[in-house]
This record gives structure tokens, sequence and C-alpha cells, in this order.
């Protein structure tokens, strides 16, 4: 069940999902060896009882895992973004602290990271999604797609993300607007 809304999460904002995955995997790798480690002794006479240690361990992991999860989706109000543009607001923050590089200044808001620029250009990024979606059938017309991410890439230029054009950084986003276009409308 978590695993799928960690699925339906990753629609629209796939970073964040990734990151859940990844914790939800940690607790499954965590619990099968937990499981594989139990001494002939506790597998034995005690193994009712460690059993429910191990479960209750996994069941509290992953009820972390959905309370994190539940506050990163409500965390866009407190940016005062839309549930959409916080997707691109994420891999904008994460790329430039993934590449190191100065875009705008942080400052925490009741818990979260608050970049204007970020926000901005996140902002912007989604508004030229939205005219371009407005295209009949964008989707499947490669002239559309294409001009999309010319537009994209033009706005991250002009915008000076990052200060150093990095193909890396242009991908990522990319992934990020694709993983978007692809589950619109669902």
């Amino acid at each position: 069940m978590l695993r799928k809304q960690i699925k339906e999460y990753g629609k629209v904002n796939q970073l964040a999902s990734k990151t859940f995955q990844e914790m939800l995997e940690a607790t499954i790798a965590e619990y099968h060896e937990r499981r594989k480690h139990l001494t002939a002794e506790e597998a034995g006479a005690t193994q009712e009882a460690a059993s429910e240690d191990i479960i209750k361990a996994a069941t509290e992991q992953a009820l972390v895992i959905l309370r994190k999860m539940n506050e990163n989706r409500e965390s866009f109000r407190k940016i005062g973004l839309t549930f959409e543009e916080k997707a691109f607001y994420d891999i904008l923050i994460a790329l430039r602290d993934k590449y190191k590089f100065e875009y705008g200044t942080d400052k925490e808001v009741d818990g979260v990271v608050l970049n204007d620029k970020c926000k901005m250009l996140a902002k912007k990024v989604k508004e030229i999604i939205d005219t371009k979606s407005s295209f009949a059938d964008w989707l499947n017309n490669l002239n559309v797609r294409n001009q999309l991410k010319l537009d994209i890439k033009i706005c991250l230029v002009k915008n000076g993300y990052p200060p150093q054009y990095s193909p890396e950084v242009f991908n990522k986003v990319m992934e990020q607007v694709e993983n978007f276009e692809e589950h619109a409308g669902e």
C-alpha cells in the first residue's frame, strides 16, 4: 500500500518519490536482515517475541515514511506554490545543492526551505508547461514537445540557472518535466 502511494506521488514529484522509495527499500532490507540474523535461540524459544519486535520496528518505520511523505505533500502551501510547482521547486533546489552552485538565498519558514528565486523559476517552468499543454494532442506532437524543451532551456538560461550552463542540470530538470507531462491529467 505504501509502495503504491509512493508511486502515485512520483507522478507529480519524481524527486521526492525517489527519496521515499529509497527509505522504504532500506526499511524492507533492514526487516529482512534482522529476520535473517535471528540466533538459533531467538528463532526457537523467543521466535514470536523477536518476530513481533521486527514487525513492530518495520511498521513504525513505514509510518514515519508515510508521515514524512504527507508533510512533503503539504509543504507546497507553506512555500506559496501549487502542488505541481513544488515538484519543479524541489528539483531546482536539489540540483543546486548537488552541483554546489549559488542560486538565491535560502530561509527556513515553518521547517521548510524557502528560496524566492527558485520559487519564481519553478512558477515560470510550470507556466511554460501549461501554455504548451493547451495544444491539442501536445504529448504526441513532437514539434510542441521540442518547443517546450527549448522554451524551458531558454527560461533556465535567462534566469541564470545554473550560473554556468550544465547539460546534466538541464537534463535532470527535463526528466521532471517529462515525468510531469507523462502523468498530467491522471
